[in-house]
Formats: C-alpha cells, sequence, structure tokens
C-alpha cells in the first residue's frame, strides 16, 4: 500500500473525529429541540454571561447574521435573554434564562456519559497523553492563519 504523506494522515483522523464527534453533538443537541450551532451557544452563554453577540460570533467563528438567527430562535424558545448593556445602551448583552440553563445541563450530561464511554476505550496510561495532544493540536489551529475562521 502507498504511504500517505503525514499531513493526509492527519487530515483523515481529524475529519473521522469530526464526523463521529457531530454526529453525537447533533443526537445529542436533537434530543433537546435544538441544533447543533444553538447547542454551542448555549455552551459559551453557561460559561460566560451577559456577553455580547459580537464577542460570541468571535468566540464561535460565526459570522454575526447567522449567528444572529440563531440567538433569535433561542430568545423565542425562552433559553436566551437580551438586556441592555448597562455601560451602552446601543448594546445587547445575551445570557441564559432558567430554561437555558437546564438545556445546558441535559446536553453537558449527555455529552459526559458519551465522553466516558469514549475515554473507557483508551488504555489508562494514554489517557493524559491523548488529552495533552487533543489540547496541543486545538493550540495550533488556533494560531494558524488558515484555520477557524467564520467565512466572510
Amino acid at each position: 500500500m502507498k504511504q500517505l504523506p503525514q499531513y493526509l494522515d492527519v487530515r483523515e483522523v481529524l475529519q473521522q473525529m469530526v464526523r463521529r464527534f457531530g454526529l453525537l453533538q447533533k443526537d445529542g443537541a436533537q434530543c433537546c429541540g435544538i441544533s447543533v450551532v444553538q447547542s454551542h451557544i448555549i455552551y459559551e452563554l453557561y460559561k460566560r454571561p451577559n456577553i455580547s453577540l459580537n464577542d460570541l460570533s468571535d468566540m464561535l467563528a460565526m459570522d454575526t447574521s447567522t449567528l444572529s438567527r440563531q440567538v433569535q430562535q433561542l430568545v423565542e424558545g425562552g433559553y436566551l435573554s437580551r438586556l441592555p448593556d448597562p455601560k451602552d445602551r446601543r448594546y445587547v448583552l445575551l445570557s441564559l434564562t432558567n430554561s437555558g440553563e437546564e438545556q445546558y445541563v441535559q446536553i453537558a450530561e449527555t455529552m459526559e456519559t458519551y465522553i466516558q464511554d469514549i475515554f473507557s476505550y483508551v488504555p489508562s496510561d494514554k489517557k493524559s497523553q491523548v488529552i495533552e495532544s487533543l489540547q496541543i493540536l486545538s493550540e495550533a489551529m488556533s494560531q494558524s492563519p488558515h484555520c477557524c475562521k467564520p467565512p466572510l
């Protein structure tokens, strides 16, 4: 069999991981009646309440118009609230409602169960290595000018 360049091996592994994890996230989020993107919004707002749409857009690497539509659906669903920014009333801050926090917990429990299941198949002496490698890769991706930027 022909030996592929190492970067193709990395690409293959990343694509497989994204597909496997993406499908899980879809299942995890859909069981709760929200989209995968909306589950990411809820996750970020749980970690960082009272942030602006622009800040959230930067965190999620999404353009603001796409994000705004998703946020509006979550507001209409009772998961998010928009509050005027006390420092500048021209802006609004986003935060989770009680229903949004309950939704976060439900999704987090589903994800935690799945990740624990995945790690049960990783040899004990390799678990910290897997986590460290994922952290290194994530950091490298965040520094690359060709990665993880919202579409223009």
